[in-house]
């Protein structure tokens, strides 16, 4: 029995040898390059939803773990402002105590009252990329009021209504008693009275503070939320500017000096109060950032599995892609050489 061959068919069964070696050849080019299957769905079949499971949870957890740090910045920025709130309105105490001893202390305070009260509607109004940190659900705005650009003159204000004919300026304020006014004209009625402390309190919004008193909540992980913002309403800010005011506007006064030491006493007494809530604003602050970070190790740790689990289901041998990437382009050209063999055969050579 003779077999024979055409050239025709030789050469098709050759140019179908050449594409399939092609495709060999570029998907072993690929999985070098990237270390991972060149097509997934072949290679992994049914197992494809599982990683393209496991990656859009990676995902996830990537973006949770950019809103948490985010989060993080902003407590750590909350922190820092309320640890420089406490340590000024500390230093300004002790040094309104030091300044006791020394006449007409009460007006070199008052000038130091002044910037501490800056200071602290600084730090109320810190921002960390456009949201302020202090303004509860409204992070938009800035939110507390600068003390000369309203405070001071309702302050003022109340004074002069309370003590009529005696007004702000008037050296008759030096005649102002501490206390035992039949009429209640003293200064330790006036300081305890609605319309002084409500200045601080229950109108310290609007006057002061444009804050809400709710926060803003933020998810750190699934079914948890956490305070996302602080708010400028808290009760020991009111006591601070409280205390600081009290010497910024009436230690200015002319006034005895038996009235000096009882404005200063009362301006301590409401420094010690708020320093005190201070502190404990910023140790709540700082167990939520604790968590917070708590949570994030949680998050990365998860990270880290799934990453392996992808990584074993889509990493490839790196050894035997290198041995396919050989033999591919070996086969390659060894079919290039026998094509072009066939190409040069020629009948004529052989009659």
């Amino acid at each position: 029995m003779v077999y024979s061959v055409s050239t025709l068919t030789s050469s098709l069964r050759l140019t179908n040898y050449l594409i399939d070696n092609r495709a060999r050849l570029d998907n072993a080019v690929i999985e070098n390059a990237s270390k991972k299957h060149a097509d997934m769905g072949l290679a992994l079949g049914a197992q494809t939803g599982t990683t393209t499971s496991f990656r859009t949870e990676f995902s996830q957890l990537e973006s949770q773990l950019d809103t948490n740090k985010q989060l993080v910045t902003r407590l750590e920025v909350m922190n820092t402002a309320l640890d420089n709130v406490h340590t000024g309105s500390s230093d300004f105490r002790s040094d309104l105590l030091a300044l006791q001893s020394n006449s007409d202390s009460l007006k070199t305070a008052s000038n130091l009252a002044y910037t501490e009260l800056s200071k602290l509607t600084n730090a109320l109004n810190t921002n960390v990329s456009g949201v302020y940190v202090f303004g509860g659900l409204n992070t938009g705005t800035a939110p507390v009021t600068d003390f000369k650009n309203g405070p001071e003159a309702q302050i003022e204000a109340v004074f002069n209504n309370y003590f009529s004919p005696t007004n702000i300026g008037d050296a008759a304020t030096a005649s102002i008693p501490v206390s035992g006014d039949a009429n209640g004209k003293d200064w330790e009625t006036f300081l305890q009275s609605t319309g002084f402390n409500d200045l601080f309190d229950a109108g310290w919004t609007p006057l002061w503070s444009s804050a809400t008193d709710g926060k803003m909540t933020t998810t750190i992980e699934a079914g948890v939320t956490t305070d996302g913002s602080g708010s400028a309403n808290e009760k020991a800010f009111g006591q601070l500017a409280k205390g600081l005011a009290i010497v910024a506007v009436f230690g200015k006064l002319d006034l005895s000096v038996e009235a000096e030491k009882f404005i200063t006493n009362q301006a301590v007494n409401s420094l010690n109060e708020g320093v005190d809530g201070t502190i404990a604003v910023e140790a709540q602050n700082g167990a939520i950032k604790t968590n917070v970070e708590r949570t994030n190790t949680s998050i990365i740790a998860k990270q880290d599995v799934l990453n392996m689990r992808i990584i074993d289901l889509e990493n490839i041998d790196e050894n035997r892609a290198a041995i396919e990437l050989s033999l591919a382009q070996t086969q390659l050209e060894a079919t290039y050489a026998i094509t072009a063999k066939i190409q040069n055969l020629n009948i004529m050579k052989y009659l």
